[in-house]
């Protein structure tokens, strides 16, 4: 499956919404390199890396697009539900996606070339729903990430 295409521009206005009313709700300034990094996120495409996103702005033109002001408006982009850090193997965060109007899904990541894959599964949502209610937890998110060896990796033999 391929990575989620990026919002249309009435989704990217939405998640701006949405962003702007936590700031207000948290007494910040309004910053358009806020807004700028926030429709940089919505509008890519699959996974990305901070440094991605500093390239990004950086192209559009954006003023201030520093990578250390992109490290310090990613925590209010997770927790407006705009994005969210994935895993992807990376094991260090450092890998963002899409969280607003977007799908749950699973990812399976080759352990040597890292080719990521992204799927969903009705079973795999339903055993894990399954499993928090059989352990006493109300499900309000889920992660789940698989580990293998690509066919391009390792041909059949």
């Amino acid at each position: 499956m391929a990575h989620a295409a990026a919002l249309d521009s009435a989704g990217v206005e939405r998640g701006l919404a949405r962003l702007k009313a936590l700031v207000r709700e948290r007494n910040l300034k309004s910053s358009a390199v806020r807004d700028a990094v926030a429709r940089a996120a919505l509008q890519h495409e699959g996974h990305f890396t901070v440094e991605e996103l500093v390239q990004t702005l950086r192209a559009r033109g954006v003023e201030g697009a520093h990578r250390a002001t992109v490290y310090r408006v990613l925590p209010l982009l997770v927790d407006a539900g705009l994005i969210h850090p994935a895993l992807v193997a990376s094991g260090d965060g450092s890998r963002y996606e899409r969280a607003f109007e977007r799908e749950p899904h699973e990812h399976i990541t080759c352990t040597r070339c890292g080719r990521v894959e992204e799927f969903q599964s009705d079973a795999v949502a339903a055993l894990q729903a399954d499993l928090a209610s059989r352990l006493g937890f109300r499900l309000t998110g889920r992660v789940h990430e698989l580990f293998g060896v690509c066919s391009g990796c390792e041909p059949p033999s």
